[in-house]
């Protein structure tokens, strides 16, 4: 049974059973909001500063949960040492407000920035308030959250878009997008059913109810079609697999590995091949599907403005106009043109900072594998995923919610293995 009483706790004395359950609801419905798509819009129309009842309701939403967070935490100034990786995610966030003075989509470079403000204001309010029982509450509403997507796209098909009409999504969400977001409850459903023996704290469930929801999911992935997901699931799982055994038994399980992916490659080469080519010829598949052509057109972008970048959401237009293709697909090219150098380096520091955090936990003990496990793996999967698509450097997306989740949940980790000044085991997080 799951036990909310020991969700959130503090130095402080703070402790809410309730504002466990609000924090996780509102990194849900940032995801929601920003991700899940009602009506079909032109891609023209994102840059085109008119926005719909939809994008009115996508701003409402996160101004109602900044409302929220400050009223009931009512933060205040406070002379502390942060840590770097702390001072990194202000710093990312900061560079995106830089870059919405010079760029060429000023308003819907501004309504980004100021939701990743937010998103950064709820992460550092889960890592100050909350513990890491949380943080796997969190983890497990999400997995709910996509599970529950992917049945409702299979009983309530919506029309699918012409471009892809034979891959599979929910509401009128890009099949790319309803990848990324199925690749990351994969990791976390492998990586929970992988290590389901680990001591870990929060919610612990059958494990009937991973292997169901994780069929869903992986089911719900493969119809994508979506090829970098599949690759970003695959890395993140193999990662858990890595984690979870020690020793002689990662040989084993390597060999194992390699075997069985050797049988399947054989039995189903045809329909693997179908999977990746996806009818595109040769030459298109060479190009990556016009990626390399936009990569070189956005490396001639970038070497005109290599310090600052564009501005935020330059790549929306630039590439729009170019190549009939919005965004960089291709995080370090997205931050690049967008950001130049500086958003690049601040960028790095923050997932540098989540994976130092995380090794320096096998310092605990009893180790806390199961939360080791699933950062690494959720943030190798997002990595990989992420050499050909932009999210994980564009603002305001499921993986901007988790990227900055996962530096929240790698520093309740730091925090438990390095003592704290002033008294207060949440004051430098």
């Amino acid at each position: 049974m799951l036990d909310y009483r020991h969700f959130l706790t503090d130095a402080s004395g703070f402790r809410s059973d309730r504002d466990a359950i609000r924090l996780t609801v509102c990194a849900l419905a940032f995801i929601i909001a920003s991700e899940y798509e009602f009506r079909l819009r032109d891609q023209d129309q994102s840059i085109s500063g008119n926005p719909d009842l939809f994008v009115l309701l996508e701003i409402a939403t996160y101004g109602v949960i900044s409302c929220w967070l400050f009223l009931r935490f009512r933060p205040t100034p406070r002379l502390v040492t942060a840590h770097w990786t702390t001072l990194a995610a202000y710093a990312y966030v900061a560079v995106f407000f830089l870059s919405t003075v010079y760029s060429p989509y000023f308003e819907m470079a501004l309504v980004r920035s100021c939701q990743m403000a937010v998103i950064l204001a709820l992460t550092r309010t889960t890592a100050r308030h909350a513990d890491r029982a949380s943080m796997h509450f969190f983890a497990h509403a999400y997995s709910v959250l996509i599970t529950v997507s992917v049945i409702f796209g299979v009983l309530v098909p919506f029309p699918r878009r012409e471009s892809q009409p034979d891959r599979f999504t929910w509401l009128h969400l890009h099949p790319v997008a309803a990848g990324q977001l199925l690749a990351i409850a994969v990791i976390v459903l492998a990586s929970y059913v992988i290590g389901r023996r680990n001591t870990r704290t929060g919610p612990r469930w059958p494990l009937g109810i991973y292997l169901g929801m994780l069929t869903v999911c992986a089911g719900g992935l493969i119809a994508t079609n979506t090829r970098s997901a599949a690759l970003a699931a695959a890395v993140g799982s193999v990662v858990a697999l890595w984690i979870r055994w020690r020793g002689t038994r990662r040989l084993e399980i390597t060999a194992f590995l390699f075997v069985g992916v050797l049988t399947v490659v054989l039995a189903a080469a045809p329909a693997i091949a179908g999977f990746f080519t996806r009818g595109h010829s040769m030459s298109r598949l060479l190009t990556l599907n016009a990626r390399t052509e936009l990569w070189s057109y956005a490396l001639e972008a970038f070497a005109q403005r290599p310090l600052y970048g564009h501005g935020l959401s330059a790549t929306r237009g630039l590439f729009l106009d170019e190549m009939g293709l919005g965004g960089g697909h291709n995080a370090v090219i997205n931050l690049l043109v967008n950001t130049g150098l500086l958003g690049l380096l601040v960028w790095s520091a923050l997932v540098i900072g989540i994976f130092v955090n995380t090794t320096r936990a096998k310092r605990l003990r009893p180790e806390p594998r199961a939360d080791r496990t699933l950062i690494i793996s959720v943030t190798l999967g997002m990595l990989a995923n992420s050499v050909f698509a932009e999210s994980l450097g564009a603002p305001a997306n499921a993986s901007a919610v988790w990227l900055l989740m996962l530096a929240a949940w790698a520093g309740t980790l730091r925090t438990e293995t390095e003592p704290a000044g002033n008294g207060n085991p949440a004051a430098n997080r």
